[in-house]
């Protein structure tokens, strides 16, 4: 029997070295399989992509070929074909496993935004001795393949390999060309998600990687922004008696309305406060850039009007032209107008590289989970929300330089994942009745609803709050996207996976206006337009799109003037100029130290349970806070001269910010005494927690 294997492997190996590239093409075809499979979570549904749209299945089968001839130029052949198959496999496992969480496939963008953090809350610890232990073997497996591999014997023809290789990547190019022509494939992802499962795997991730940004629009120039924007109505600004009240905007994480969910009967409404809204005060549907998660695209259609269509597949421009680009934004909008803005989010604050893109939206501060104490979690490790109602009310309260106040605040307690089976010892206000769907998605749906309960519940205590105030204010709520919960549209009353809501509460008797569908990206002009408010380009093309024939081409012309090409639209080229943005509402100070025995007494004020001391730029493990003023770091001895000062760390690798440094032994206040510093640590916790 082994000699028999033995003879079977000599000859393939035979025909390898001397066919590769018929190998190879059998090989992509074999490969691409698999990745559909996977991607589609059945071999079914993967065979009936091949018989149904077979152009596209060999068009992605060729591109995987493409890589696999570059094995043409290894002497190790058999170590080439293995090298450049593993990563479209990894990376078709790897979309495997991202659609058991999430319902957005594997996008190039995704290897940015990934984060230890993440992997330990998606993934089970099974899973991830799975990932370490496979990640170890492919590497093994690839260094012996390189070391006891065979090699081809007699001389490699690298001109005729190299052509090959050339003609292979010309007919690549070629049927792409013909592909879009004939609309065979696309080049617009909205619907992310549909595009993969028509246009394959292979070819949108291959998009992700190489087309990203926007088109240059035909004829784009002075003359044809000129002529777009006068085309705009007026600008209709606030006169100087008229009431501008501060502007809430909330951007609920995975939030709809469970009752929406066709068959499913709960114990009491789910949604309570958004059922009020909606029966009480203007309120629509949304249809959102993305299903199942992209949290950042549908952030940036509403703050900014723009719109994701002419992006590349699975991009977000939070993870690339908005690190370097500013652009207008509502927040700019209404800062035109004398408002403070502020931007707050109960999860780190350099997820989606917030902390960058925010001053590029005109945001004058931004309180992310580093600068929050008192923090409650979820079974899964995500933040309640309840901790944004004060969140909210001290950015106003905070901000005395401003009379009026735009509070930007995304919440994040109805993230996935959600569990398979009950969890034990978990009280649960709303239960599901079963039978409607099996076990497990009962299980998934009932958790789901509870989080969203507790959410809703965190939207009525903060209108009570406001309405206690008296201030007016205009309080928008709506969902990002759907939950990851593998609803189809059959299974919602609204028909679409792409659709959530939204609802407007106010205090300043704005007329309730009829239930409507808009885009995401409309939402912000909407608001504004109820307010009065005919502000800004963009801003006033959206309010305006319903009597515009030429709406997407002149949103499409003015969206690449603003991110990528000359400012024509704005007043001047730098009036979206990036504020000087502080992170935390509150700010972080450091006044003074005191080094009592071995322990080091740092004094400021805003401390959290994230704040680090730092030593001569030395990151110090073991800090504790005693009280939002004082933070203790033991077993310490400084010397004349170091350098101190607290830092708010968002990973291992960066920090979101950090206080004005003390030179030991220079100070400006007095130092304390041991019974000063005692006292000063009254407020602290019974069991204070390391940083």
């Amino acid at each position: 029997m082994l000699s028999y294997i033995k003879k079977f492997f000599s000859r393939l190996y035979r025909f390898i070295e001397t066919h590769t590239l018929i190998f190879c093409a059998a090989l992509s075809l074999v490969e691409n399989f698999i990745i559909e499979a996977l991607g589609r979570r059945s071999i079914v549904e993967a065979f009936h992509h091949l018989t149904s749209s077979p152009v596209v299945f060999l068009y992605n089968s060729l591109i995987i070929m493409l890589f696999l001839s570059l094995s043409l130029l290894f002497r190790r052949r058999i170590f080439g074909i293995v090298l450049f198959s593993l990563p479209w496999l990894i990376c078709g496992a790897i979309n495997n496993a991202v659609l058991s969480f999430r319902v957005t496939p594997l996008g190039a963008i995704d290897f940015q935004i990934v984060k230890m953090s993440l992997i330990m809350v998606y993934l089970s610890k099974p899973q991830r001795i799975m990932l370490y232990v496979g990640a170890a073997v492919a590497v093994i497996a690839i260094v012996a393949l390189w070391i006891l591999g065979p090699k081809i014997s007699g001389k490699i023809h690298f001109g005729r390999n190299l052509a090959a290789i050339i003609g292979i990547l010309a007919a690549v190019v070629l049927f792409t060309n013909i592909g879009l022509n004939f609309q065979t494939l696309g080049n617009r992802f909205g619907d992310l998600v549909g595009a993969y499962n028509k246009y394959g795997f292979v070819y949108c991730f291959s998009s992700s990687v190489l087309d990203t940004g926007m088109d240059k629009p035909a004829g784009y120039g002075p003359e044809m922004v000129e002529t777009a924007v006068e085309s705009l109505p007026p600008e209709n600004l606030p006169g100087e008696d008229d009431v501008k009240p501060d502007v809430i905007m909330i951007q609920l994480e995975s939030f709809i309305d469970p009752n929406l969910i066709k068959g499913a009967k709960f114990s009491d409404n789910p949604a309570p406060v958004f059922t009020w809204l909606k029966e009480n005060y203007t309120a629509g549907a949304l249809h959102m850039p993305s299903y199942g998660g992209g949290t950042a695209n549908s952030e940036f259609e509403v703050l900014t009007g723009l719109t994701m269509e002419p992006f590349g597949a699975g991009e977000y421009p939070y993870k690339t032209i908005m690190l370097k680009a500013s652009c207008e934004s509502i927040a700019y909008n209404l800062k035109d107008l004398g408002y403070g803005t502020h931007a707050i989010h109960d999860h780190t604050g350099n997820f989606y590289d917030r902390d960058k893109v925010y001053p590029n939206l005109g945001f004058d501060s931004f309180q992310s989970i580093e600068y929050m104490n008192n923090i409650e979690r979820t079974p899964y490790g995500w933040c309640k929300d309840k901790i944004l109602t004060n969140e909210i009310l001290t950015a106003i309260d905070t901000d005395t330089d401003h009379e009026n106040h735009f509070v930007w605040a995304v919440s994040v307690q109805g993230h996935g994942k959600y569990p398979s089976e009950p969890i034990e010892g978990l009280d649960l206000a709303i239960t599901m009745e079963r039978g409607v769907f099996d076990d497990e998605r009962t299980s998934m749906i009932e958790y789901y609803s509870n989080m969203v309960y507790e959410m809703d519940a965190f939207v009525g205590d903060l209108i009570s709050k406001l309405e206690e105030r008296g201030d007016p204010v205009v309080l928008v709520l709506y969902g990002d996207h759907l939950p990851s919960l593998d609803f189809t549209a059959d299974e919602l009353e609204q028909g679409d996976i792409y659709t959530t809501e939204y609802a407007i509460w106010d205090n300043i008797g704005l007329q309730k206006q009829p239930y409507t569908k808009m885009e995401s990206n409309f939402l912000s002009g909407y608001v504004t337009s109820l307010l009065g408010y005919n502000i800004g380009v963009i801003n006033r093309l959206n309010q305006s799109c319903g009597n515009d024939p030429d709406y997407e081409q002149k949103l499409e012309l003015l969206q690449y003037d603003a991110l990528y090409g000359e400012h024509y639209s704005w007043p001047t080229p730098d009036y979206y100029a990036p504020t000087d943005m502080r992170m935390g509402t509150v700010p972080v100070t450091l006044d003074y130290v005191t080094l009592i025995g071995e322990n080091l007494y740092v004094h400021g004020s805003g401390f959290t349970d994230k704040s680090v001391i730092y030593i001569n730029g030395e990151k110090k493990s073991g800090t504790s806070r005693l009280s939002s003023s004082c933070l203790i770091l033991g077993g310490v001895n400084v010397e004349k001269g170091d350098s101190i000062r607290v830092g708010q760390p968002s990973s291992k690798r960066e920090v979101l910010s950090y206080t004005d440094e003390v030179i030991y032994g220079a100070q400006l206040s007095p130092p304390q005494s041991e019974d000063e510093a005692a006292a000063d640590g009254a407020e602290a916790a019974e069991a204070p927690q390391a940083a």
